[in-house]
């Protein structure tokens, strides 16, 4: 199972989040992306430091984040021109959640500052 930082009452956060106006969302979201941007510069690094042959596009990653969820991908998207099977798996194993597992209290802690924040400009 790969590794996760969760939020308790996830589903009503997210409630409320759609109940806040646009600007403040949009604040939120970028929160989101910030403190997920020290996960993926740490699996960049892991990436080229522990996966042989990885090539400098493989290495990049990118954040997302949806109504539910923060994440970090690989930026490059497969064309399917050099396969290589066991590669998500090393991708996961070295880089990506070993990066989560050494910056998890930093994305905690940038996520209770901004909703402390939040909390203080509407009073919540």
């Amino acid at each position: 199972m790969p590794e996760a930082v969760y939020v308790r009452g996830m589903r009503e956060l997210v409630r409320t989040f759609d109940r806040l106006p646009r600007e403040y969302r949009a604040e939120v979201r970028s929160e989101l992306a910030e403190s997920a941007e020290g996960v993926a510069e740490r699996a960049e690094e892991l990436a080229l430091a522990g996966i042989r042959n990885i090539g400098e596009p493989w290495s990049r990653m990118r954040v997302g984040v949806t109504a539910r969820s923060v994440y970090v991908a690989p930026r490059q998207r497969s064309r399917r021109t050099r396969r290589r099977p066991n590669f998500a798996r090393l991708l996961l194993e070295r880089a990506m959640e070993p990066a989560l597992r050494e910056r998890a209290h930093e994305v905690r802690r940038r996520l209770e500052e901004a909703l402390d924040r939040l909390g203080r400009k509407e009073g919540f």
